[in-house]
């Protein structure tokens, strides 16, 4: 698979599929992301997707955007899901990059529109 391959089906098996052994497999050992959740590893990262996958009943990412020069890809993901608290239908766009070596996912930059999406779940 090519970069651009491998961060699209991340977004697909991660989110939307909940296939974590892919997320293992396309993510090295020693992963880093650069967002305010930090994972410091494959196994990190699949605890991140977790903890989200608790607060949403589903959540779909759909590919907006992808761009890749060698072994960089950037991203705008269209998230759409129903909180599992609140009750709530949600969308909201993210923009997340990532460096892939060896066919594999090696480094991330992003975030999520947090504050944004705090005001849609507390909307009246």
């Amino acid at each position: 698979m090519t970069p651009k391959e491998i961060v699209s089906r991340f977004f697909q098996e991660g989110y939307t599929n909940r296939n974590y052994a892919f997320v293992m497999d396309c993510m090295s050992e020693n992963y880093i992301d650069h967002s305010p959740a930090g994972a410091r590893s494959n196994a990190d990262a699949v605890g991140i997707l977790k903890i989200v996958a608790e607060q949403y009943i589903y959540l779909n990412a759909k590919m907006i955007d992808i761009f890749a020069e060698g072994g960089m890809v950037a991203t705008r993901v269209l998230y759409d899901g129903l909180h599992r608290e609140t009750g709530r239908h949600i969308r909201f766009e993210a923009l997340e990059n990532f460096k892939v070596e060896n066919a594999r996912i090696v480094e991330s930059w992003g975030y999520w529109p947090d504050r944004e999406i705090e005001q849609k779940l507390n909307a009246q």
